[in-house]
């Protein structure tokens, strides 16, 4: 197993797991091609794997499930935000389109949290205070601090679990059990 798998397992195992819609992180370019081939095998699941920026030799990655991150954004109190912002989609793709075009901007798009699948009222305190919130997670909460800190912990719970198995030998193919 590559550092590369190791680290796309880390950073996106929440999201191949299906309890998150999409993640987004950041690699060196040179490890990010080392990903093809797992790349072609989630594209199979319905993942989708965008390089939303590059800066200098480091590539910024947003991997999401289709499926699910379509529920995320056309849910209407979403889409309404996303509206309010400039964004006019009819389809998941046209939506990360944008998104990576405002990513190449000089401004980082802090809507990038609902495309991530934070609570909307946490994207909207974020950016009303991004000094404020009750706590710090995954992302900073604004409200109901006690449920996120459960789903906080699930992710959590899920990610150990697949660094374990990463460590042990398994490959992330295995684990997601992604065909060739």
């Amino acid at each position: 197993m590559s550092r590369a798998e190791y680290t796309l397992g880390k950073q996106c195992g929440v999201t191949f797991a299906g309890i998150k819609p999409a993640s987004l992180f950041g690699m060196k370019r040179s490890e990010a091609g080392k990903l093809k081939g797992l790349e072609r095998r989630f594209r199979k699941r319905g993942f989708s794997f965008e390089r939303m920026k590059r800066n200098g030799e480091r590539v910024s990655l947003y991997i999401y499930h289709a499926e699910r991150l379509k529920g995320v954004l056309f849910d209407s109190e979403n889409k309404n935000f996303l509206e309010g912002l400039g964004y006019r989609y009819g389809t998941v793709s046209e939506a990360v389109g944008q998104l990576k075009k405002r990513m190449r901007g000089e401004d980082f798009p802090h809507e990038v949290g609902i495309f991530l699948g934070y609570p909307l009222e946490d994207v909207r305190g974020f950016i009303a205070d991004p000094c404020g919130g009750t706590m710090l997670g995954c992302w900073k909460v604004y409200r109901n601090a006690e449920e996120k800190a459960k789903t906080f912990a699930r992710f959590r719970q899920c990610t150990e679990c697949i660094c374990r198995k990463l460590e042990s030998g398994q490959t992330l193919a295995q684990i997601f059990r992604v065909v060739r």
